[in-house]
């Protein structure tokens, strides 16, 4: 009995109560359902959760990208990690930030995407594609990160890449993100 509870529809259990089963009997299938059907909400509030944060995160983001005019960007370049990177900033007026990062080495592409709420770090992505020279991505990873008062909340990764190395650390991507700060500040306006 206690395998099927779980598959058993409102009729079904309307059905089984109805049946001439002792009132203790009833009541035990009852809390059998009842623990079942509070356990089954939580684990999907906590996945609903994550999915409506990353969701709020994301229209966030689009909403400022849509908003990055050309004349609110700035490009640079820099090579302060052994290879030359382009660097594309929308200051927005809102007071948002949105940088991304790439470049290419030894047949790897690579891009970084930070997005700042009111001078913290609310999402970040970051992109390796195997890319070899006159082809197209082989090979693709990227992670995206959503942060809530500089804090990882969630993230959520594609392909085969870093986050399949047990000892690589998801919040990782803070300590990036200040390092390029730093890295931004150098750089002449």
């Amino acid at each position: 009995l206690l395998y099927i509870i779980p598959f058993l529809g409102y009729m079904q259990i309307k059905v089984l109560l109805i049946l001439k089963l002792p009132k203790i009997m009833k009541n035990v299938i009852l809390i059998i359902i009842l623990a079942y059907s509070i356990n089954f909400s939580f684990a999907q509030t906590e996945k609903n959760q994550e999915d409506y944060f990353r969701e709020k995160v994301n229209l966030e983001l689009l909403k400022n990208y849509s908003e990055c005019q050309p004349f609110l960007t700035k490009n640079g370049i820099s090579e302060y990690n052994g290879k030359t990177e382009m660097w594309s900033i929308c200051k927005l007026e809102n007071g948002n930030r949105i940088f991304r990062i790439e470049s290419y080495k030894n047949e790897t592409f690579f891009q970084e995407i930070y997005f700042e709420r009111k001078g913290k770090l609310r999402y970040a992505k970051e992109t390796e594609n195997y890319n070899p020279k006159n082809g197209f991505a082989e090979m693709s990873w990227n992670c995206e990160f959503f942060l809530e008062n500089e804090k990882l909340i969630t993230n959520i990764s594609l392909g085969h890449g870093k986050t399949e190395d047990e000892n690589w650390k998801p919040e990782s991507i803070i300590e990036m993100y200040k390092k390029r700060i730093s890295e931004l500040k150098k750089m002449k306006n």
